[in-house]
């Protein structure tokens, strides 16, 4: 299950509601980002989770070999699809990964984590 927080600035006072570094549920894997060009900070999908059907079903294909016989196999792979992380409001700007405890993108004073998560997700 993953979890977002409410990260501040005691300076600027820019606020921002992400996981804070690499975080993942059932369904996908989230990396928080700091985008140079917005000087904002962002949850970007690293890897989902591929739907088989509409109806959300998942059936993946079984190799013969059983997956845990084969680490670092494709099988340990399918039915995911992984993204590169880039800015959410334009693909081209420049993106680094931000993990907390780390400085505001606005700033550059170090940001302060709410200790209680603002939300659950899977």
């Amino acid at each position: 299950m993953g979890k977002t927080y409410v990260f501040e600035c005691g300076l600027c006072h820019y606020r921002a509601q992400v996981s804070g570094g690499a975080d993942s549920g059932v369904d996908c894997n989230v990396q928080t980002v700091v985008c140079l060009d917005c000087r904002e900070l962002f949850d970007v999908f690293t890897k989902v989770r591929r739907m088989a059907s509409p109806a959300g079903k998942f059936k993946p294909k079984l190799p013969e070999i059983p997956p845990a016989a084969l680490p670092g196999s494709p099988a340990h792979e399918t039915g995911w699809a992984k993204f590169k992380p880039a800015c959410p409001r334009n693909p081209k700007h420049s993106v680094e990964s931000w993990q907390a405890p780390a400085r505001c993108p606005h700033c550059g004073n170090f940001m302060e984590k709410n200790g209680i998560p603002f939300r659950l997700w899977d």
